[in-house]
């Protein structure tokens, strides 16, 4: 199939998920698309066949450029969006690219109250069923959810948690139902169709950024009720990604411990900051020997590379617990000694 000069929507769509790969796409249409959706994006997949570079790219950075914009609007509003996305790309981009969002917002539950501080939303919804809660904090920012799950009664913090990682597909039904609950407290606006939240890494996300003694407790009771999530959550509680955020110091530490298979593996994998954090951590001829391992590695499944970031993400974990490295924790309020 030739590239037509002008994308459709659809077009754009298959465009991302063939650059993502057979394994990452599944995962991504099986979690966000209907089977209608799914069947019509297929369906512009197996047109295409050689896509250029240059259009790849392209798809991809105004993929990326919307959804910073959709993230800016809904965290400080348009006056705020449109500043940052001005020093990024200019005013007449800016302008464009909150043009294709600021339609789509109205689709978001509970978007509003991302524009509440988070002291004023625990008394809010501190009173609120575990079950409407976790629907709650599944669509607030990670920093405004894990300071609302810190705050709850300790009795129920578990409970809301598990809540939000087994939270999957909301019927409207749900939304209406809330909406009902909510509305002499709030005003807002609630779409009247499926909307997907929750799930076990929306509840890492929270838990990445709450303060060790919550997320102890709360680990600790899904150890004892529901092991097999518990071991799915720590899994996630740190990507391979989160490396930049260590200490120069530690990442030598890690370093030291990971095998060097695993970690050129990893680092097919990864992006341009933090492999430069890694090289920079490590001695010159250790550094050319990686590059040189990675470069003539030749392909490597995706699975392989997950699977290794894996095993440098538990060495991290485990040098943490043994207090050999500090992994901070608690956003800004986080006190190193």
């Amino acid at each position: 199939m030739a590239i037509p000069p002008k994308l459709s929507g659809l077009q754009k769509a298959a465009i991302v998920l063939i650059t993502l790969g057979a394994d990452l796409s599944a995962r991504v249409l099986r979690k966000n698309f209907s089977d209608e959706e799914i069947e019509k994006i297929t369906g512009e997949i197996s047109l295409f066949e050689n896509i250029p570079r240059e259009v790849q790219r392209n798809v991809i950075e105004e993929f990326l450029q919307l959804f910073r914009a959709r993230e800016y609007l809904m965290r400080g509003g348009f006056d705020y969006a449109k500043d940052l996305l001005e020093k990024a790309v200019g005013q007449q981009k800016a302008v464009e690219i909150l043009e294709k969002v600021a339609v789509n917002l109205q689709n978001v539950p509970f978007s509003s109250l991302r524009k509440t501080e988070a002291k004023h939303l625990i008394n809010f919804i501190r009173d609120e069923h575990p079950q409407t809660i976790a629907l709650i904090l599944t669509y607030l920012h990670p920093e405004q959810a894990s300071l609302i799950l810190a705050s709850l009664p300790p009795e129920i913090q578990a409970d809301v948690a598990r809540r939000v990682a087994i939270i999957d597909r909301i019927s409207p039904e749900v939304i209406k139902e809330v909406e009902g609950v909510l509305e002499k407290k709030v005003s807002m606006i609630i779409p009247h169709h499926e909307q997907q939240a929750g799930g076990i890494k929306t509840l890492v996300n929270i838990l990445n950024r709450v303060d060790r003694s919550t997320e102890k407790t709360i680990l600790e009771e899904l150890e004892t009720n529901d092991p097999e999530l518990a071991d799915e959550i720590r899994k996630l509680m740190f990507v391979f990604e989160d490396i930049i955020k260590l200490h120069d110091v530690a990442i030598q530490r890690v370093l030291r411990e990971v095998d060097q298979k695993d970690l050129a593996k990893a680092m097919r994998g990864t992006n341009e900051e933090v492999a430069a954090r890694i090289y920079k951590n490590m001695s010159k001829r250790a550094a050319d020997m990686l590059r040189e391992e990675v470069q003539f590695m030749g392909p490597v499944r995706l699975r392989d590379v997950e699977e290794a970031q894996q095993k440098i993400v538990q060495v991290i974990r485990r040098l943490d617990e043994a207090g050999e490295i500090i992994v901070a924790r608690g956003g800004e309020d986080a006190i190193i000694l």
